[in-house]
């Protein structure tokens, strides 16, 4: 493991006295107000009206996003919305619904603005036969304006792919790829349910750079049962040496009150914070030897990428997609259980299978919300500090007209023991979050999120470390 240094933290260090302390549940941050507080009894006639709205100016540009929900196996660790065991049949109802969604998506948000950003996850989205994922993409070309320079992403599978797959996806004007790992350790890919063969991963990725593509990230999860600090040293190094454009090292994430196959791991014995924290800390200092640079609170880029320039200029954000160089987008979610955030509401779909192939075409939302004053201002605070560890006190008072001290006096006796502890710096004009604090920042957001209780935050949330 890396020593600790000023611009490193020593995760072991930090264990022992601040682990005990900040290691409680949390909010990941995806949006803010987080999804609990989305509501049943929402004003859908508002919610469409704000939309409307937007297109005032169409040169306000449209994040999409497609929920691809189908699997063809379960892994135990997963805690997305996902669909096993349904077959072609189902997946061509599927692909017709969501296009029929998108058709009404567009009859509310005008047709000529710009997509600028177009992700399809999952699920597996390339459960879907070639033909139908061709169908799928070029209906959504014939029903929006897709800017030639937009991001188009897509999450793979590679236990479930090939190169005429993936020949399609490039064809298709796929331009970011994201392959899962997890893990590359068999035993641990056996605890967990996915077997992965690393040589297909690696042929995968050939032959991808063979057609001069390289914007390829790769995903890995520490936390899993079976994972010890020598087996994930070497996955890591492997991934190293395969050479990423990106690697997202996130913590699993144990709730099985959402995601009841999760109990299934608990006999194999999962890591303690200590433990979760020695392997996040290999991984850093690996990843940082390596030349890759940390972007928020789980994400690495190498030193070029365009995820690096928006982090150094404070314009870095985050969406239900994850880090993003598009802030200020309206994202519109299709498909089953997608959520949506247009201006200032959020929108979340029916998560019945059956129900959304029924209702698509119509309103599918079950759960919204409409965000008041407090609500963006409180956003814009988090949003600034999860993403680019840094908010500018005095750029938000004159955007938002307001006393920041008097306002957040609460909020800032908060921080207090925070900055004692080297998590952060507190000035009249800015709070600084060290890079200390980074690995503790769903914690300093916590500070400003006003919907936690104690008793809501130890049901609903997974573990900040």
């Amino acid at each position: 493991m890396a020593e600790s240094s000023p611009t490193r933290p020593g995760p072991l260090d930090i264990l022992r006295r601040l682990l005990e302390k900040y290691a409680t549940r949390g909010p990941r941050y995806t949006s803010y107000p987080t999804a609990p507080q989305f509501k049943t009894d929402f004003d859908e006639h508002g919610i469409l009206e704000a939309w409307r709205e937007t297109n005032r100016d169409l040169r306000r540009g449209i994040s999409l996003y497609l929920h691809v929900p189908f699997c063809h196996s379960r892994c135990l660790y997963c805690g997305c919305f996902t669909e096993i065991g349904h077959g072609p049949e189902v997946t061509e109802r599927y692909v017709a619904a969501m296009l029929r969604e998108s058709a009404r998506i567009g009859d509310i948000i005008d047709r000529s603005r710009p997509v600028e950003q177009l992700a399809v996850g999952g699920g597996t989205p390339t459960f879907l036969r070639p033909e139908q994922m061709r169908t799928l993409v070029e209906g959504l070309a014939a029903r929006f304006t897709i800017s030639a320079e937009a991001e188009r992403s897509i999450e793979v599978d590679p236990r479930r792919v090939d190169t005429a797959y993936l020949d399609l996806l490039l064809a298709l004007r796929f331009n970011r790829i994201s392959f899962g790992v997890q893990d590359l350790d068999t035993q641990v890919q056996r605890n967990v349910a996915r077997v992965l063969h690393e040589q297909n991963l690696v042929d995968l990725i050939e032959h991808l750079r063979s057609k001069g593509f390289h914007a390829i990230n790769l995903d890995l999860i520490y936390g899993l049962p079976g994972q010890t600090e020598a087996t994930f040293r070497r996955t890591v190094g492997r991934i190293i040496e395969i050479r990423p454009s990106r690697v997202a090292l996130f913590g699993y994430a144990h709730v099985p009150w959402v995601s009841p196959h999760q109990h299934a791991l608990e006999p194999l014995g999962l890591p303690g914070p200590e433990e979760r924290t020695r392997l996040f800390g290999q991984a850093y200092g690996q990843l940082l030897d390596a030349g890759y640079r940390h972007v928020g609170m789980d994400h690495f880029a190498q030193s070029d990428d365009e995820l690096i320039r928006a982090l150094e200029n404070r314009t870095l954000t985050r969406n239900f997609m994850g880090y993003s160089t598009r802030r200020g987008l309206d994202l519109a979610g299709v498909g089953v259980s997608s959520i949506s955030a247009v201006d200032g509401t959020y929108t979340q779909n029916e998560k019945n299978l059956g129900s959304y192939l029924e209702k698509a075409g119509g309103s599918t939302w079950i759960r919204g919300l409409q965000l008041g004053s407090e609500d963006l201002l409180r956003r814009e605070i988090i949003l600034d500090l999860f993403c680019n560890f840094f908010l500018d006190i005095a750029a938000l008072e004159l955007r938002f007209a307001f006393d920041f001290k008097n306002h957040f006096a609460v909020e800032m006796e908060r921080l207090v023991s925070m900055e004692a502890d080297g998590l952060l710096h507190v000035d009249g004009a800015s709070i600084q979050v060290t890079d200390l604090g980074r690995f503790f920042i769903r914690n300093v957001c916590m500070c400003f999120d006003q919907y936690l209780s104690a008793e809501n935050r130890q049901i609903v949330y997974s573990r900040t470390v």
